[in-house]
């Protein structure tokens, strides 16, 4: 993937970096009695918390707790030279500021422990900057005790959009959220400054549990718990079903009805343990879809199978997994005060598969004590993120080398055997299952790589996926977001078919599909969304409503709208501090004809992050809308000469200089798109249809039939290439194109007549 594609899906740049803090003070209380008070009665528990990533996740930079070497050390990353070092118990770096100039800071605080630790800075704003230089606090003997760059394979300038000065490293609006307790960011829009507060500097008990108040008044007056709900608290994270052995079975099974927890446990913990976007206070209680939008199993996130790619935490890969659909909940398998495991190696999934079923050879196919017999290696391989930090995919899945060798998506074996193919791995799986007499069930890792690749039976298989019930929410919901994009009447009826579901996130990818429609046609469909029990997909839905004019509604109607449209825009207040919220927030007022206030906001992201991607993009388009291509181009033109390697900023900038009549230069730069991006196919379809207007037939038709060979039931590629091949008068070849066409609309009687007329020349 491109570097700096990368680097715009980053939702967070760093597994660590934390809390805020400082020198702002701490908020008001809210209710929440603080660490020192929860200890009074749970000794057990907070000893157990001592040490834990939690209890670190944030520190004050004093010599208790800073990790790096401090020693008058110089570290060399391509050229940029930054010096750490300490006077007295300050401690101090010398490295690059956002000028470019060399500036010395102050470290204010740490935050992370192991296999890392991170330092951030404060600046007079208010914003906490995390450094890209980091210390790796993994023993000598693994290769730790030494500084190293996040991004060690390239240079990171100072007006690059990961230098650590920028947005992404941007404590306040990254990573606040789940690293402290009890966090209020305070933006201010106007002053682009922040005054961002906390109860505790770290995740203490009461991030976890809520405020503890009124359980502190319901264990001093004794007055049973039926006086207060969950014991004084606004929530209750208790595990939520018991597991049994049975004789005749080989897992545990609950006591109780299966009912995956997303109000409790799996709320509170998958709001940090998450690739997400919050659109509420992600410390209230309630249900995780009220409170945070979780991204789609796709690329560049996920491998097209599922598995994890970029760091995407945990609870996307959970919600995959067999454990969640049985009932089960993160303190299962972890012991929530220390983060630790239950137990050691496979005895923590002994607890409820039966170690003689499970772990033998049998079962595993590797020597006893192997790593190749840890259950974890097999279900749970690893991904290092922030160069030494390895976690595990929580899809905990069957190793699947045969859909490697198809779609090139990792397997645990291959990982493990590094020294060995695919197929070598698919050959000796399955060996192993036909010596079982077994087979492997389908896996919906098949639709959805077919479905990003945009092959012929994407629509149906995807369309299968989607209406499949026993397949994860996530997945079928995903399905229909890969649906969505462009008319296909079974996306269609599929998505119709699934507005009802009982999964969010069914419903929210059923309301994507959606936007294939005229607005006018979205109208019925969605208005009923707009009412649904789950604020993610109200907000969805809001999205894909925001073109219609109020005339078009009835009073009642209008009511709803008006209602979700505020609930939308608060969401996007929420995030005023980052340029995904203002682009977003642009694109509404886009769509209302707000064009004044959209450009605003489109400026505002730029401001955040210069070379923004969305917000260049969105600026030019937004020019283009009215009438200033002038203001566009230069905009266009810098960002390439910033990077070169977009391919559709080369496009945007191709259309806009033949919008001008500069052809040439504009085919020029539609060619670059098509080059950078071979396997787009509307950047290759306008870059070709582009070449035969200028009268250059035949590298015109060379990139309609690459693009044909990509996509050969694409019919805007086919006609383009008739059109090409008649007025270039090559008769034979049209034919061969007509009769393909003709496969695809058997009933259209105007080809019939088109290939007679071909036939007669």
């Amino acid at each position: 993937m491109n570097r700096f594609v990368r680097r715009l899906v980053l939702g967070r740049i760093g597994g660590f970096i934390l809390l805020l803090l400082a020198q702002h003070g701490l908020c008001a209380d809210d209710g929440f009695v603080g660490v020192a008070t929860c200890a009074g009665c749970h000794s057990n528990e907070y000893k157990l918390w001592q040490g834990s990533h939690h209890d670190w996740a944030m520190k004050p930079a004093t010599p208790d707790y800073v990790l790096g070497d401090f020693g008058d050390v110089t570290v060399d990353h391509y050229g940029d030279k930054s010096r750490f070092f300490r006077r007295d118990d300050t401690f101090l770096v010398e490295t690059t500021n956002a000028k470019g100039d060399t500036e010395v800071f102050e470290i204010a605080y740490t935050f992370g422990v192991e296999p890392l630790q991170q330092y951030l800075i404060a600046f007079p704003d208010g914003r906490l900057q995390a450094l890209s230089l980091s210390w790796d606090s993994r023993p000598e003997s693994e290769g730790g005790q030494r500084w190293f760059h996040l991004y060690p394979d390239e240079r990171i300038p100072h007006d690059d959009a990961l230098h650590w000065t920028g947005t992404y490293f941007n404590w306040n609006s990254r990573c606040a959220h789940c690293h402290s307790t009890n966090l209020e960011k305070n933006y201010d829009e106007k002053t682009n400054s922040y005054d961002t507060r906390w109860s505790e500097i770290n995740v203490a008990c009461e991030a976890c549990h809520g405020p503890g108040q009124s359980h502190v008044e319901w264990a001093k007056n004794n007055t049973g718990a039926a006086a207060h709900q969950h014991l004084g608290f606004n929530r209750s994270i208790s595990a939520v079903n018991q597991w049994l052995h049975s004789a005749d079975r080989d897992t545990a099974q609950t006591t109780a009805a299966v009912t995956p927890d997303l109000n409790g446990q799996l709320s509170t913990c998958g709001s940090c343990h998450s690739r997400r976007m919050l659109i509420d206070d992600p410390d209230k209680p309630g249900h995780f879809f009220d409170k945070h939008q979780i991204e789609s199993l796709t690329p560049p996130l996920y491998h097209s199978g599922g598995q994890i790619r970029d760091e995407v935490y945990v609870m996307g890969s959970f919600l995959q997994s067999k454990m969640y659909q049985k009932g089960v909940v993160c303190s299962n398998c972890h012991e929530p005060h220390s983060l630790k495991l239950r137990a050691e190696g496979n005895a923590v999934c002994a607890q409820c598969h039966k170690p003689s079923v499970f772990d033998t050879e049998k079962h595993h196919h590797h020597p006893p004590a192997s790593s190749g017999a840890q259950c974890a290696n097999c279900h749970m391989p690893e991904t290092t993120y922030m160069v030494v930090d390895p976690r595990r995919d929580h899809s905990i899945r069957i190793p699947r080398p045969d859909l490697s060798v198809g779609h090139d998506t990792p397997n645990a074996c291959t990982q493990c055997h590094q020294d060995q193919t695919n197929v070598w791995a698919a050959n000796a799986m399955e060996k192993w299952l036909q010596a079982s007499n077994k087979t492997l069930p389908p896996h919906y890792g098949e639709a959805l790589a077919v479905g990003h690749s945009g092959a012929v039976p994407a629509q149906q298989l995807l369309s299968q996926l989607a209406n499949n019930a026993e397949q994860p929410g996530i997945v079928r919901g995903t399905a229909l977001s890969l649906l969505s994009g462009q008319y296909d009447s079974q996306a269609l009826k599929a998505a119709r078919a699934n507005l009802g579901d009982e999964d969010p996130l069914v419903r929210l990818g059923a309301v994507r599909v959606l936007a294939m429609l005229p607005i006018e046609q979205r109208i019925g469909d969605l208005l009923p969304m707009l009412s649904d029990p789950r604020r993610v997909v109200r907000l969805e839905a809001t999205r894909l409503l925001h073109e219609v004019e109020d005339q078009q509604l009835n009073k009642e109607q209008l009511s709803v709208l008006k209602r979700a449209r505020q609930e939308y825009l608060a969401v996007l207040k929420h995030h005023a501090d980052t340029p995904s919220g203002q682009v977003n927030l642009s694109q509404y007022h886009v769509a209302r004809g707000q064009y004044d206030s959209a450009e605003k906001a489109l400026q505002k992201a730029l401001v955040l992050a210069p070379y923004n991607l969305p917000a260049t993009m969105g600026l030019a388009d937004l020019y283009r809308v009215r009438g200033q291509d002038a203001k566009g181009e230069p905009l266009l033109r810098a960002f390439i000469k910033h990077n070169a390697e977009i391919a559709g900023i080369h496009h945007s900038l191709g259309l806009l200089l033949i919008r001008q009549k500069r052809y040439e230069d504009g085919v020029v730069a539609l060619a670059r798109a098509a080059e950078l991006e071979p396997n787009n196919i509307r950047f290759g379809y306008v870059y070709a249809v582009a070449l035969t207007s200028r009268g250059h037939f035949g590298k015109g038709v060379d990139v309609l039939e690459a693009l044909y060979k990509l996509q050969p039931d694409n019919q805007e590629v086919l006609f383009a290439l008739l059109d090409a091949l008649q007025r270039s008068q090559q008769w034979q070849k049209a034919l061969v194109y007509a009769e393909k066409l003709q496969k695809l609309e058997p009933d259209n009687p105007q080809i019939d007549q088109f290939i007679r007329y071909l036939q007669s020349q």
